[in-house]
């Protein structure tokens, strides 16, 4: 009994933490990689050119390696939370015409994963940040040096 209880407490841990590392994963993902991309490229390079290759090359690929990996937790995290949850999750909700049953039905048969609620938040998050820094904290220097 002791160690059934102690089995759950660690799967719950377990599926906590898979949970918490798709949620910061998938901010790190739109706000975290971006900004250290061109933090880094502006370290590494001299020239706008080298500025502008590297970062148009650099940020977007490691922003796909990085989603394939928040994807790979995702799986994990969708394992611990039991294939009985899955077969009753149906079809998904993208996949069903709005004309074909109401919503509240929709979304108890097909629940959202964690991890779609996750990347569309953080992205979300991303553009209000970036918007914010564009319209309060850029500086425009228009005066440009001979």
């Amino acid at each position: 009994m002791v160690a059934r209880v102690a089995h759950d407490l660690v799967e719950r841990l377990a599926e906590a933490t898979l949970a918490l590392g798709i949620v910061v994963g998938s901010a790190f993902l739109w706000i975290g990689i971006p900004v250290g991309g061109f933090w880094l490229a502006g370290e590494l390079t001299t020239s706008a050119e080298g500025f502008l290759l590297m970062v148009l090359g650099g940020v977007p690929l490691a922003m796909v390696g990085f989603g394939w990996l928040l994807y790979r937790i995702n799986d994990l995290y969708a394992g611990f939370r039991g294939a009985e949850r899955q077969a009753t999750m149906g079809r998904a909700a993208w996949l069903v015409s709005s004309s074909d049953e109401r919503n509240k039905v929709r979304r108890a048969r097909a629940p959202r994963p964690l991890i779609d609620v996750a990347m569309t938040a953080s992205a979300v998050a991303a553009l209000a940040l970036l918007l914010v820094w564009f319209f309060f904290f850029a500086k425009m220097n228009l005066v440009t040096p001979l």
